[in-house]
C-alpha cells in the first residue's frame, strides 16, 4: 500500500530558497496503542469502590496486644528475647482507617522485590486527566506488558490454611493477597525494651483473598519505610515473603514484617489505577490459562474488582 506524507502550512519553495534556516521538520508520531488503552478511574469511582471495600472488614477484630513482640531482634534462630514486652496497650481494637494516601514511588531501598512486569515497556507520556473510565482488549491485540511474577505457589500460604493449623513460634510465611487498606508509614516511640525512647516507623495494612478471609499486617522500621516508598495502594495484588503470623482465639490473623526476618514485597497488579503511570503495574493477565502464578494473580484481581464494584458479573 502506498503511503503519503502531507505537510500542512509548509512554506513555499521560493520561501525556502530565500531562508533555509528558519524552518525545521519534525515527524510527530501518533500516540502508542499502550497509551491509548491506559485505564484511569475517576475520583468518584475510587471513592465508591473504597466504601464497598471497607464493608468487608468493618466489623473484624484484630488482637494487637503482642504485635510488637514479633518486631524484637531474635536472641537465637526463631526465638525472642526473654521478657520482651509489646509497646502498645494490651487491648483488642476494631480497625477503621481513612482512605489510602498517594505515596511517592521513587528511590525505593531494599525489602522490595521489583516486578519485571512493569519494566517491559514505559508509557509514551504522563497525563493528568482522569476522564477514562473503561478499557477493553481485543483477543487479537498484542500483549503490551508480559507478567513476570517471581512466585513459587507451593511456598505460598493461604489465610485459610493459617487459620486451620497451629502456628508455631518463629515460623515465617509467604502470602499472595489483595490490599484492602493501607495506613502509614507513621512514626511511633518505643516504650519498652532495648530501644526504649527510640522513634521507629510503622506501616499497617488490611489484606484479603477471594475466599473472604481477612488479616492485618504491620511492617516495622526500615521495612515500613521501604514499603511506604514502594507506594502500596488499596487494591494492589501483592506478594510478600518472610512474614511472622500470629492468631489468638476469637481474633483474625495478624502478620508482622520485621527487618530481622528480611521480608520482601512485590506489587503484582494494580486494580485501581489513579494515574496513567499506574498502568505500568497492570501486566496483561490473559496468560493466566498457561501460567499458575499468573492464574492466581488473575483470580485475586477478578475477585477484588467484583467485590469493589469495578466490574459487573
Amino acid at each position: 500500500m502506498t503511503h503519503f506524507r502531507v505537510f500542512l502550512g509548509a512554506p513555499s519553495v521560493s520561501d525556502l530558497k530565500r531562508d533555509t534556516y528558519s524552518y525545521t521538520w519534525k515527524t510527530i508520531e501518533p500516540p502508542s496503542a499502550e497509551a491509548s488503552l491506559a485505564l484511569v478511574y475517576p475520583p468518584a469511582t475510587i471513592e465508591a469502590a473504597s466504601r464497598r471495600i471497607s464493608l468487608l472488614y468493618q466489623n473484624i477484630i484484630f488482637d494487637d496486644s503482642n504485635e510488637e513482640a514479633f518486631d524484637q531482634e531474635p536472641a537465637g534462630q526463631g526465638a525472642w528475647p526473654e521478657g520482651s514486652q509489646p509497646m502498645m496497650k494490651e487491648e483488642t481494637t476494631v480497625i477503621t482507617w481513612p482512605p489510602t494516601p498517594v505515596a511517592n514511588t521513587t528511590g525505593a531501598p531494599s525489602f522490595l522485590r521489583t516486578s519485571q512486569s512493569q519494566s517491559q515497556s514505559q508509557l509514551a507520556a504522563t497525563y493528568e486527566t482522569q476522564e477514562t473510565t473503561s478499557v477493553s482488549y481485543s483477543d487479537a491485540s498484542s500483549i503490551a506488558r508480559f507478567p513476570h511474577f517471581q512466585i513459587s505457589l507451593h511456598k505460598v500460604s493461604s489465610l485459610a490454611s493459617l487459620y486451620s493449623e497451629n502456628i508455631t513460634r518463629g515460623r515465617k510465611v509467604n502470602i499472595l493477597l489483595a490490599t484492602l487498606e493501607v495506613e502509614g508509614p507513621d512514626t511511633v516511640r518505643v516504650k519498652k525494651g532495648l530501644d526504649v525512647g527510640k522513634e521507629v516507623s510503622v506501616l499497617k495494612m488490611i489484606l484479603g483473598d477471594e475466599d473472604g478471609s481477612v488479616c492485618k499486617l504491620t511492617a516495622w522500621r526500615e521495612v515500613a519505610d521501604a514499603w511506604g516508598v514502594l507506594g502500596l495502594k488499596r487494591g494492589d495484588i501483592i506478594y510478600l515473603e518472610n512474614l511472622t503470623p500470629a492468631c489468638e482465639p476469637g481474633s483474625s490473623i495478624t502478620l508482622t514484617a520485621s527487618p530481622y526476618n528480611k521480608p520482601t514485597a512485590e506489587i503484582c497488579f494494580r486494580t485501581m489505577p489513579y494515574t496513567r503511570e499506574d498502568n505500568r503495574l497492570r501486566p496483561d493477565l490473559r496468560l493466566a490459562q498457561s501460567d499458575a502464578a499468573v492464574k492466581k494473580v488473575a483470580a485475586l484481581t477478578q475477585w477484588f474488582e467484583r467485590m469493589a464494584g469495578l466490574v459487573i458479573g
